[in-house]
């Protein structure tokens, strides 16, 4: 079966060519696995490069007809809105390239890499490690974090716990965004601002954090905010239940 490959590579990363060439071939016996699920994560170290490689798992035949002729892959989806995000003055690790593979004229796999963000925690600590102690600090960043994300046109559609990374230094709480592929820039309503909470999974009190802090920043009540975050959590956990 003839295979092909396309791919699209950062200007300032040329010197990476030959690496990503080969990558498609190299892949399975290369590079340390840091995440493997539905999908793969593995960091390669290339010429003094810290690289991350997520590698989309095969799409069944009717997403491979759809990626070929009708939307952009996930690989390249993420390596285009990575791009928006920093153009946008948004942390997200830095896009070096994506790769796409085809076989019989159809998309089979995709490869989104970047640079390894060095951030170690994610928001998924709040649910899971209540004991880690004063969450409040990290909260309100948080909030005012999602509310500039908004003011700036940006809407992260798979917004979960998982995919949005911090650090604490010197009493400055910085966060950084991955999994980028699924995402919509444009003006972020108040409703809309409301729901994109939803797929956190944190625990209440938590919530009505977050919801208080996000209301003052962009203007709204405080309490509408809570009522409005809170309802759409629990529309989402129950569709998960």
């Amino acid at each position: 079966m003839a295979h092909n490959f396309r791919y699209d590579i950062h200007p300032s990363y040329g010197f990476l060519l030959l690496f990503l060439e080969k990558l498609p071939e190299v892949y399975s016996s290369s590079g340390d696995v840091i995440y493997s699920d539905r999908n793969e994560l593995k960091r390669f170290t290339i010429k003094d490069c810290d690289l991350v490689v997520k590698s989309f798992r095969p799409p069944h035949i009717i997403n491979r007809i759809v990626y070929t002729f009708f939307r952009p892959s996930k690989a390249k989806r993420s390596y285009l809105h990575a791009v928006e995000l920093i153009k946008r003055g948004v942390e997200t690790p830095f896009p070096v390239a994506y790769i796409e593979e085809y076989r019989g004229g159809l998309l089979y796999h995709s490869y989104y890499i970047s640079f390894y963000s060095g951030f170690s925690r994610n928001m998924r600590e709040f649910w899971f490690t209540p004991e880690i102690g004063n969450r409040t600090p990290v909260l309100k960043a948080f909030a005012g974090f999602t509310a500039k994300l908004h003011e700036k046109g940006v809407l992260h559609t798979d917004y979960s716990a998982g995919n949005i990374l911090f650090e604490e230094t010197d009493g400055t709480v910085l966060f950084t965004l991955v999994d980028v592929n699924r995402m919509h820039f444009g003006k972020v309503g108040e409703e809309e601002g409301y729901r994109n909470f939803a797929r956190l999974w944190l625990p209440d009190e938590t919530y009505k954090v977050i919801a208080r802090e996000y209301a003052k920043i962009r203007n709204y009540d405080e309490e509408h905010a809570v009522e409005r975050i809170c309802y759409y959590k629990d529309k989402f956990m129950q569709k998960r239940n």
